[in-house]
């Protein structure tokens, strides 16, 4: 059985990490929202991943070391993967778009119910990589994957191209340069766990 992290230690000292799925969804939520600065941004994740609510509402836990604690949720967050060997995969899966083809493709290769079953992150991803091709969420990333080229027939063509609209994920268009600029600038931070 894989051993997953449940703790991340911080200038000597161990956080607990909210290490349930829903919890790393929200952060993905947080990160890909252009609305809000580079420091809440990190703020927020770091108080999503690490914070435990008191008696009054408060959220308290959090580590005083931002820059450490956001490497850590980076590593948590990339499920132990070094960022160079994920950056340069196309991208054709989004948690939060894809969330209701995740939801019948568990239900339907594990029968579990996400709605329900609290579970690791990295069991999740785990679990997702592991979905059978039949499954829809793995129908519809191979469609995302599919070259058209491959197809001589205009109107096979013609049918698997409306097919890969129907199914695309949605574009960064609806952000504008400076909020594409400072997503960027912010991966770029997350993505330094040099010292981890």
């Amino acid at each position: 059985m894989t051993e997953y992290p449940e703790f991340a230690e911080i200038d000597g000292e161990l956080y607990k990490i909210n290490t349930d799925y829903k919890y790393a969804l929200v952060c993905f939520r947080i990160i890909n929202d252009p609305s809000i600065s580079d420091i809440e941004r990190a703020i927020a994740i770091v108080s999503v991943l690490f914070g435990r609510e008191d008696k009054d509402g408060n959220v308290i836990g959090i580590p005083r070391n931002l820059e450490k604690a956001l490497q850590k949720a980076s590593f948590f967050l990339s499920c132990g993967k070094e960022k160079d060997n994920i950056k340069n995969v196309k991208k054709d899966m989004d948690f939060e778009y894809d969330k209701e083809f995740i939801y019948a493709s568990f239900i339907s290769d594990y029968k579990i119910d996400l709605e329900t079953e609290n579970m690791h992150f990295w069991k999740f991803c785990s679990l997702i990589s592991g979905l059978t091709e039949n499954s829809i969420l793995n129908r519809v990333r191979d469609l995302r994957n599919t070259n058209l080229s491959d197809y001589k027939d205009p109107k096979t063509k013609s049918k698997m191209q409306e097919a890969m609209q129907r199914v695309a994920l949605p574009e960064e268009s609806n952000y504008d340069k400076e909020d594409i600029e400072a997503l960027n600038e912010f991966n770029r931070l997350l993505g330094d766990d040099d010292n981890k």
